[in-house]
């Protein structure tokens, strides 16, 4: 197991802002297949995160509050590991303040930033990284934490136990993470087409998370290419309540649940329209249990007074053994079903 302390890198150290590079590989471009430019990563990083909050604290408190975290590239550069969003915030600071956009600052006041230069392995900054992120203060969204873990197991070829440990986490969770990822790099492979796909992560999330998929995927794994199908396909909501209604599904006993599956296989069909045949069918048929509960319930209410009629009167016996007769073959009927619709 690694270990990441203090000795992971060196004491604070002034740079030059123009000596800094930001991280091409940093999580929050994964969704991205081809290698993003230094401006596009800036002009992304602008536009899809919240650094224009960050622009007006550091301007208030006129430093940055937390450190960045570099590694030297070999050529006199530093590539920015932690901080790629503060970075860019002091980019467009240090340009407005030239341009007279903003008073009150000397040209040169953000030109020199403080870095810590990381010494470990590549390794050892992934897991650093994760301590931050993953279960740190500063948490990533769940598809750059499960990115995290799924590059220390596959490609560093840490276990599930020492992912857990390292970073603080149950490994039930990791699990979880890992096997979502997994199954969102599947997708990816099999329609490299879709050149967004990490975001699909949600679905496959959704997924691990719930036990009766996990078990259902445990029964047949190639239940997994199934429910990649149906995401490409988009027949489940473009939400969690997709893979959740799914959920409901599995878990319904056949032929119900055959009948719905078989709504969702259509070509037009869906995870709302297999949904409701399982909703449609419980509502037309509450009425009956209904009926049994207040059978049940008068039942439980009757006196001694309503057994000596039926001992002087031999219908209400009669009718009381019909009744039996009725619920008796029900019960075998549901019993039939569960062993999935034979009688041998």
């Amino acid at each position: 197991m690694t270990m990441v302390d203090e000795r992971l890198y060196q004491e604070e150290n002034q740079v030059s802002l123009k000596e800094l590079k930001l991280d091409s590989n940093n999580v929050r471009f994964r969704h991205n297949n081809s290698l993003l430019n230094e401006k596009q990563m800036e002009d992304w990083l602008y536009d899809e995160e919240d650094v224009k909050l960050l622009i007006k604290q550091i301007l208030r408190d006129r430093k940055i509050q937390q450190p960045i975290y570099v590694v030297e590239d070999g050529h006199g550069k530093y590539i920015v590991k932690e901080g790629n969003r503060r970075t860019v915030a002091l980019r467009r600071i240090d340009y407005d303040i030239k341009a007279g956009k903003i008073q009150g600052f000397q040209k040169n006041h953000f030109e020199v930033v403080p870095v810590h230069i990381l010494q470990g392995t590549d390794h050892q900054i992934k897991v650093f990284l994760g301590q931050i992120h993953v279960s740190g203060h500063k948490e990533w969204d769940a598809v750059n934490k499960a990115s995290v873990i799924y590059d220390l197991v596959e490609n560093y070829g840490d276990s599930i136990e020492s992912v857990a440990e390292e970073l603080g986490m149950t490994k039930g969770k990791v699990d979880n993470y890992h096997a979502a990822f997994k199954a969102t790099e599947k997708y990816g492979k099999r329609f490299p087409e879709d050149k967004n796909y990490v975001p699909k992560f949600s679905y496959f999330m959704e997924l691990y998370q719930s036990k009766v998929l996990k078990n259902w995927l445990y029964e047949d794994p190639s239940n997994l290419d199934y429910f990649i199908d149906l995401v490409r396909k988009n027949k489940l909501e473009a939400t969690y309540k997709g893979p959740r209604k799914l959920a409901k599904i599995i878990a319904t006993p056949n032929p119900l649940r055959a009948k719905a599956l078989a709504v969702l296989d259509e070509e037009n069909g869906d995870i709302e329209k297999a949904f409701s045949t399982i909703i449609d069918y419980k509502t037309r048929s509450g009425g009956v249990w209904s009926d049994v509960k207040k059978i049940q319930s008068v039942l439980d209410k009757a006196s001694y007074d309503e057994f000596i009629l039926a001992v002087e009167d031999p219908e209400k016996l009669e009718l009381l053994e019909e009744l039996i007769e009725k619920a008796e073959k029900m019960r075998r009927e549901i019993f039939i079903l569960k062993r999935g619709g034979s009688e041998t």
